[in-house]
């Protein structure tokens, strides 16, 4: 008995590592990012444009010249407007020690990778190129009864580490899907090593459609709820969808797997629950590794195409408006700017420029 409850406090204090090492680690990156008088003076006058509504192209000139009367370089500026538009959170610093592991879980990542690429673009021929995307967007606006309209998206004209933040901010999800996958096959009556080959299965197919919805939805579409006085962005739609369920079913399944144990896992390498444990994290930053290679590998080379196609297909199905989407004073304003088919031939880049009168 009391050598059961000294594993179970062990797997846990294992469990809990990644923790311990993410508040270092968050507490460099506020550092890294700034936290002088003159850093958050900027970080400031970025906020008001952003809480204004307006891309920051809008007023890129006026924050550079504002930089410049503070004495911040570029890299300062871009490490500002990242951590404002995609800021890094707790999850976040969880998968930092991958990139000290990576030689230990390299090879187990590039098993999964290898066999994962070319199904990914098989998952993208059936939902995009076959318009099983489009398809269940169509279903979804026509049962809620929403509006299918665009909104431009307030990270235009941000510095360049924006793109490498945007990538972190993703990571999350689909990591934590690695993880989501092999607890639910933790529980089947299989060998260790069936477990860990079914899961490896169930995440590249998880991992496989969610990334490429993803890709298809980071764009300027939004959904419109004129009932309920709401507007939704299609990517914020879907991380919604899938963000709860993979949070909450962790942590219903570590703790359940935690409590009882052995009664549940039937493979004998993971009947101790520090050995249990120990994979766990293993699995964790598997993913981790997983997730940094799809991001350069299938969302640096074929998500800006998947947005495209996407959108053209919304196009041909709704013909949506894009609006601007503003607040000044108080007081909110949907300004129509030109239909999306206009937006994507000038590159979704425009001058935002109107009348605040």
């Amino acid at each position: 008995m009391v050598e059961s409850f000294e594993a179970l406090i062990t797997s846990l204090l294992i469990l809990l590592s990644p923790l311990f090492f993410a508040l270092p680690v968050s507490f460099a990156w506020k550092w890294w990012v700034g936290i002088e008088p003159e850093q958050e003076h900027y970080r400031e006058r970025v906020r008001r444009v952003l809480d204004s509504g307006l891309p920051l192209s809008r007023y890129r000139s006026e924050l550079d010249a504002e930089a410049r009367k503070v004495h911040l370089i570029s890299d300062r500026q871009a490490r500002i407007e990242s951590d404002l538009l995609h800021p890094l959170r707790w999850q976040h610093f969880l998968l930092f020690p991958s990139l000290v592991l990576w030689p230990l879980v390299g090879l187990f990542a590039a098993i999964i990778t290898l066999p994962m690429m070319p199904f990914l673009r098989f998952v993208e021929w059936v939902l995009i190129d076959k318009r099983v995307l489009s398809q269940l967007a169509t279903i979804i606006q026509r049962y809620t009864r929403w509006e299918v309209i665009g909104i431009p998206p307030l990270d235009d004209g941000a510095k360049e580490l924006d793109k490498v933040l945007a990538s972190i901010h993703r990571m999350p999800t689909t990591v934590f899907l690695g993880l989501f996958a092999y607890l639910i096959v933790s529980y089947m009556p299989l060998s260790s090593f069936n477990v860990l080959f079914v899961s490896a299965l169930v995440y590249i197919i998880l991992v496989s459609a969610i990334s490429v919805i993803r890709a298809a939805t980071e764009s300027a579409l939004t959904f419109a709820d004129p009932t309920n006085r709401r507007i939704i962005p299609m990517d914020s739609f879907v991380e919604a969808a899938i963000g709860p369920w993979v949070g909450v079913g962790l942590l219903f399944l570590l703790s359940r797997q935690l409590m009882y144990g052995s009664n549940i896992r039937t493979g004998e390498l993971f009947l101790d629950p520090v050995a249990f444990a120990i994979s766990v994290l293993l699995v964790l930053y598997t993913a981790t590794i997983i997730g940094i290679t799809i991001e350069i590998v299938f969302f640096r080379n074929r998500g800006a195409s998947v947005r495209k196609n996407f959108q053209s297909q919304m196009i041909e199905e709704f013909n949506p408006m894009v609006y601007l989407f503003t607040r000044n004073m108080g007081s909110l304003r949907i300004s129509p700017l030109m239909p999306l088919s206009e937006w994507m031939e000038s590159g979704e880049e425009m001058d935002f420029s109107f009348n605040d009168s």
